[in-house]
């Protein structure tokens, strides 16, 4: 698997924040209710312009080799692919909200910026998940590199991984 990808799993699983007023679980006597909310996994699936379909995750694929993707090649890739689709999971409460949490997605290459949007984490689902769905457009040349935050206010949670996407004649 390639060590990008494999490092980036790695710190997706091991970052929480604590948000003050939500909780699980009980508190110790006389502490304030604290829930734990992270940033769980984020997803990059190439979409397939010649069959309109999705690649399986490109951070679970073992020896991929993203190179040439916008005309088929390279290893592990199905199809040509000029754009990636990225899902953000949250996890945190099963069927909580919390009022002002927001995730920022940013994506970017050396020479462009591809994404910067901004959303409310919505309800979480009985598992106490929330996905954020993210389009990025001509991507399968250059690295990408993404960054996702989550925080109320101050100093948020972050994360970032590349896609290591690459081309050459």
């Amino acid at each position: 698997m390639n060590r990008s990808l494999v490092s980036t799993i790695g710190v997706i699983f091991s970052l929480a924040i604590a948000i003050p007023g939500h909780t699980s679980e009980a508190p110790p006597e006389g502490a304030a209710p604290v829930a734990q909310v992270a940033i769980t996994e984020i997803q990059a699936k190439l979409f397939y312009s010649n069959s309109g379909r999705f690649s399986s995750n490109l951070f679970e694929k073992k020896d991929l080799v993203l190179h040439n993707v916008i005309i088929g090649e390279g290893v592990g890739v199905e199809g040509p692919s000029e754009n990636t689709l990225l899902i953000v999971t949250v996890s945190g409460v099963p069927k909580g909200t919390f009022e002002g949490l927001k995730l920022r997605v940013t994506a970017k290459t050396e020479t462009r910026k591809l994404l910067d949007q901004e959303c409310e984490v919505g309800i979480f689902n009985g598992n106490g998940n929330w996905y954020a769905p993210f389009l990025l457009y001509d991507t399968g040349c250059e690295p990408v590199t993404i960054t996702a935050a989550l925080g109320p206010t101050g100093k948020p949670l972050v994360v970032t991984g590349t896609i290591p996407f690459s081309c050459a004649e």
